[in-house]
């Protein structure tokens, strides 16, 4: 395990890692408070954060913007700084040690059981459980058509009204001179539109890698394409999200399903933020992909709701209680591209510590760079 970045336990058996190595205190300890297993970043009586993940312990560093305090954590603060990492990095460093435990289960299931290999790789669409409700789901979506319709009538007259009353030198700058009024009916019918794309590739999901929808481009230009779409429900609620990170990597993909799972981790976070909260979204360039993360405060996902959200019309209990309305399907398909794609969707929270604004959580995606059919 040398490629982790903070010090590591595995097999009783403790390791440096690549960035910060064991402090002498650890290595003394006799209590061994960190190999209780928690899932959670806890705080040990020496000051030091730790942490369990698929059965390595993460130790001896300290969190610095993490909730946790003593007066052994203040004092290892001042005096060793070579042992603090962020909390960013923490959540990152954990999510990575979870997607390749999910890879490798995935690939053993695969082998005992032929029927999760048919599930989770086959292009045809073959999920038993949605071709049962296939019809219900018809039904439910029905007037889909209609609102498409209603609302191209919208767009098409306040990009009329738009491109007609205002001077600039495309759209884009059009929109800056229209009234606050013509430009909430513009970016409302933009949502709208993008939000009724979603329910084709719940009803049809061979079509998220077929191969007449997939292009190459830039995953940086798509995100920030969606972060300015909700730019204007983020600031309703007093939200600034700070975007951080480099990307400058294309892939090949169909750019419309990989903005479903864009748009889920926005609504998301946009959804269950209380007033003035906090969210934090992260794009990366990695070796083999491309790291998108979004963070903000939400309800508590307790362990055994961390696969439920995941799956279809499926919703953890807290979220139910802080926002009634909701399909349950946006991770739901979201998940399922990830898959298609060949990567999975993890989400990082400490279910114990709860703050002001909620419980701090991640969603985090490696969408690979290599192409894809």
């Amino acid at each position: 395990m040398t490629e982790l970045a903070l010090p590591h336990i595995i097999h009783k058996v403790k390791h440096d890692g690549q960035l910060i190595r064991w402090p002498q205190k650890c290595k003394d300890c006799k209590t061994n408070e960190c190999q209780e297993k928690n899932s959670a970043i806890m705080l040990c009586s020496y000051g030091y954060n730790f942490l369990t993940v698929n059965d390595i312990t993460l130790a001896g560093f300290i969190c610095t913007d993490h909730s946790s305090s003593s007066k052994a954590k203040s004092k290892n603060l001042r005096n060793e700084k070579n042992q603090t990492i962020s909390l960013h990095l923490v959540t990152s460093q954990a999510a990575t040690l979870r997607y390749k435990s999910t890879k490798l289960s995935v690939t053993q299931q695969e082998q005992k059981n032929s029927a999760r290999d048919e599930f989770l790789n086959n292009e045809s669409f073959k999920d038993e459980f949605i071709n049962e409700i296939k019809q219900d789901i018809l039904k439910g979506l029905s007037f889909v058509h209609d609102y498409k319709q209603i609302n191209a009538t919208i767009s098409q007259n306040i990009n009329v009204i738009i491109e007609t009353r205002y001077p600039g030198q495309d759209l884009e700058q059009k929109i800056q001179h229209a009234t606050q009024q013509e430009q909430a009916i513009y970016w409302a019918s933009k949502f709208l539109q993008e939000k009724l794309n979603v329910a084709k590739y719940l009803l049809n999901p061979d079509w998220i890698t077929r191969e007449s929808e997939t292009s190459l481009f830039r995953f940086h230009g798509l995100a920030l394409k969606y972060i300015k779409l909700y730019n204007d429900t983020f600031r309703k609620k007093g939200i600034l999200p700070t975007v951080s990170g480099t990307s400058h990597k294309n892939i090949l993909a169909n750019p419309e399903a990989i903005s479903v799972i864009i748009q889920t981790f926005l609504d998301n976070a946009q959804k269950y933020s209380k007033k003035s909260g906090k969210v934090e979204i992260y794009i990366s360039d990695e070796l083999d992909h491309i790291l998108f993360s979004v963070g903000s405060y939400g309800p508590r996902i307790l362990d055994n709701e961390r696969e439920l959200i995941f799956q279809p019309f499926k919703r953890a209990k807290d979220a139910i209680k802080t926002q009634e309305e909701g399909a349950g399907y946006g991770l739901y398909i979201s998940q399922l591209i990830a898959k298609r794609i060949g990567t999975i969707i993890e989400v990082e929270q400490d279910a114990h510590l709860k703050e002001r604004q909620g419980h701090w959580t991640t969603f985090t995606i490696r969408i690979p760079t290599n192409s894809w059919k």
